[in-house]
């Protein structure tokens, strides 16, 4: 069963890659240090705070509800 951060960094990188986001143009426009993004895309970050997630998706232009529209995201389907 995937983590809840496994779930965030797919998310992610679906989006990143539909819009042709680098992980260095999406730290400028989530104003995130470059090192965090790339520490989550590379799934060392163990815990990603819902601040963060609002950043990053803020950054990639998406409505937060919108990146967490997926069945996967109920309590129900998540290793927390």
């Amino acid at each position: 069963m995937k983590t809840l951060n496994d779930e965030i960094v797919d998310r992610l990188l679906k989006y990143m890659g539909e819009k042709n986001i680098s992980q260095y143009k999406l730290a400028k426009l989530s104003c995130i240090p470059f090192p965090t993004i790339r520490s989550i895309i590379q799934r060392k970050t163990k815990d990603i705070h819902l601040r963060t997630i609002i950043m990053l998706v803020n950054g990639l232009g998406v409505p937060l509800n919108e990146f967490l529209d997926e069945k996967i995201f109920n309590v129900d389907n998540l290793d927390m």
